[in-house]
């Protein structure tokens, strides 16, 4: 059975009398949100017009974000009560701010986001999960256009899988959730392990620590894992001894545990610290033990933070390519609000190895001679 339009010359273009009432299906649930329309020959034949008038209403459908098309798959609702009267306003929700990691993030995703004429909202939550709720459904009742979070931890909460299931664009930086897919954007975490560990190892180091928050996020658990997988891969084994897990306080770690940690006849030589400020907690638990770096201790550590290569010595230290996590969190984020995707996109950025003066390379018997003088 055909619709009829109003085909009067002062009605409405025919193309914007056909979106109105595919909006119309949309909104009542004749269409749901993930279903596929039909075929433009069918809606042609319904509405008894050219393929152009419905390609029109298509293109302007998927323009408000009410509909994705993919090439040889056909068209699909992407609405949902999240959908209507966004603003042209995203969000950037993080939990803390202690170092210079989140300031280029935000500097890369507010740049790609005002490429886009958005603005952004930048959100801090103190660490608190319960604040980290409140101010994500706050910002959904401002009828923010998406946002991208950066979560406390990695434990699933229903929040976040209550707005995947409603298709509202989010997209999580530096880790991802378990038992739960989404869009993310995050360095390899595992990838720049393996090589900084290698890279203690290739030293000539045969007791490379390993130094660590005491609940870690993924991010720091697949730095751990790499580490592992690094000693596997040497034919060394793993020892108790030579990790140590510290408090991630702020705005101070307390680096009371790392003193035994570096100390003894069996401690490490050298450290892969799993962040930049563990590194920083090891520079002033060596100095309290009269221990110099890399003189008496090799230490890496992971991030690349402002502060890292004005340290005495310079630090070694994998860097995270903060600035284009920012801007490909960005331009994940708009790709989904404008329907451009529908599987969870999830983009892991290969950490660069910055070899500054923290390390020292080392021969066995100038090992054996310097654990006997500790």
């Amino acid at each position: 059975m055909s619709i009829v339009l109003d085909r009067n010359p002062d009605a409405p273009h025919l193309h914007i009398q056909v979106a109105a009432v595919l909006k119309k299906r949309i909104h009542n649930g004749t269409w749901p949100n993930g279903s596929s329309i039909p075929p433009e020959k069918v809606l042609c034949a319904e509405f008894d017009v050219a393929r152009g008038t419905v390609r029109q209403a298509l293109a302007s459908l998927e323009a408000e974000g009410y509909l994705s098309r993919e090439q040889g798959r056909g068209t699909f609702v992407l609405w949902n009560e999240f959908s209507a009267n966004r603003s042209q306003r995203l969000a950037f929700i993080v939990p803390y701010l202690r170092d210079s990691s989140v300031p280029t993030i935000l500097v890369g995703f507010q740049q790609v986001a005002e490429q886009a004429n958005y603005s952004v909202i930048f959100n801090h939550v103190n660490n608190d999960l319960q604040q980290q709720e409140r101010v994500i459904r706050k910002l959904i009742d401002e009828k923010v256009a998406g946002i991208a979070l950066y979560p406390i931890n990695s434990e699933h909460f229903a929040l976040i899988e209550d707005l995947n299931n409603a298709r509202f664009p989010i997209v999580l930086i530096d880790r991802y959730l378990r038992n739960l897919s989404t869009d993310y954007v995050m360095t390899d975490h595992f990838g720049g392990a393996i090589r900084g560990t290698h890279y203690l190892l290739n030293l000539g180091h045969e007791r490379v620590g390993f130094a660590t928050w005491l609940s870690p996020a993924v991010s720091m658990e697949h730095r751990y894992l790499g580490y592992c997988q690094a000693l596997a891969e040497r034919g060394l084994l793993l020892e108790d001894r030579l990790i140590c897990r510290v408090d991630g306080g702020y705005p101070l770690i307390d680096d009371t545990p790392l003193h035994e940690f570096i100390s003894g006849p069996d401690r490490p030589t050298a450290v892969f610290a799993a962040n930049d400020q563990i590194a920083i907690a090891l520079y002033r638990a060596a100095a309290s033990l009269g221990m110099s770096i890399p003189g008496n201790l090799s230490v890496l550590g992971f991030d690349d933070l402002d502060v890292s290569a004005h340290l005495d010595p310079p630090l070694t230290t994998m860097g995270q390519p903060f600035h284009e996590i920012g801007r490909n969190a960005a331009e994940l984020l708009l790709r989904r609000i404008h329907g451009k995707r529908t599987g969870f996109e999830q983009i892991a950025l290969p950490a660069s190895m910055l070899v500054r003066r923290s390390c020292l390379e080392v021969a066995r018997e100038d090992l054996a001679v310097e654990s006997i003088m500790l």
